[in-house]
């Protein structure tokens, strides 16, 4: 029996069902201010998933003046690495998703009033899809702490590939926005991606030695600005008092 303990706002809520697992109040906040000049652009709102493991299933996001700009909904009931996604840009209108059927993943991108255009995946151990990203990296943990190297193959919606990416230990200060004693990674494109030009940002994320969860994420967002341009940001979490105890 799986007993969750969650404490919140002084108060501690008792949930004995893992798998029916409902919590209105977010257990992670990220704030998001641009990359490059410090203004507030967004918050993320992140809620429990129904599993035994603490990841975010539903994700909002929030403009300053409060308005919910877009929506993220991740069911990792078949993989924790590569789970089914669907995220929708409320100003937009742009989608993109991931969903199991049978053996494959059907994946999907549409960008505002375009046409819709879809792929059919084979799922693989190696292949990373959006938030699975997380589970990923505590799983190379051991690997990373010891300063090497992990890869992977990480799904691009908008571009409808995946792509090999090299997730490498940097030093501290690379993520000095991040604060405590964390472990500053490094992520960019792997081999000859560089060479034919399909470069995207590198990434930094940082994560905390003692927990292992994100605390600072740093590079181009999953959300583009309210023009439809992309946008660097760096977003800095914050999580509730959550533990989960194995009884």
């Amino acid at each position: 029996m799986i007993r969750i303990l969650i404490f919140m706002l002084g108060m501690n809520i008792i949930i004995t069902n893992a798998a029916a697992l409902a919590v209105e109040a977010p257990w992670v906040t990220g704030t998001a201010r641009s990359a490059d000049d410090g203004i507030f652009l967004y918050r993320e709102f992140h809620y429990l998933a129904p599993t035994t493991e603490l990841l975010s299933g539903r994700i909002e996001y929030i403009a300053d003046d409060e308005r919910v700009i877009a929506r993220k909904q991740i069911d990792y009931s078949r993989s924790l690495t590569a789970p089914a996604v669907e995220q929708t840009d409320l100003r937009s209108q742009t989608r993109f998703f991931a969903r199991y059927a049978d053996n494959y993943l059907q994946t999907g991108f549409q960008r505002g009033g375009s046409a819709l255009e879809s792929q059919t995946l084979v799922p693989s151990n190696e292949l990373v899809i959006d938030a699975g990203f997380d589970p990923f990296v505590r799983s190379q943990w051991e690997t990373l702490r010891s300063g090497r190297s992990a890869g992977a193959r990480f799904y691009v919606p908008s571009r409808l590939e995946s792509v090999r990416i090299s997730i490498t230990p940097v030093d501290r200060q690379e993520c000095a926005q991040a604060e405590g004693d964390i472990l500053c990674l490094l992520i960019r494109p792997a081999g000859l991606l560089r060479v034919v030009g399909w470069f995207l940002e590198p990434l930094l994320l940082a994560y905390d030695l003692e927990s292992r969860r994100l605390v600072m994420f740093k590079g181009t967002s999953n959300l583009a600005n309210d023009d439809g341009r992309p946008q660097s940001v760096v977003i800095l979490y914050e999580y509730a008092d959550v533990q989960v105890e194995t009884l």
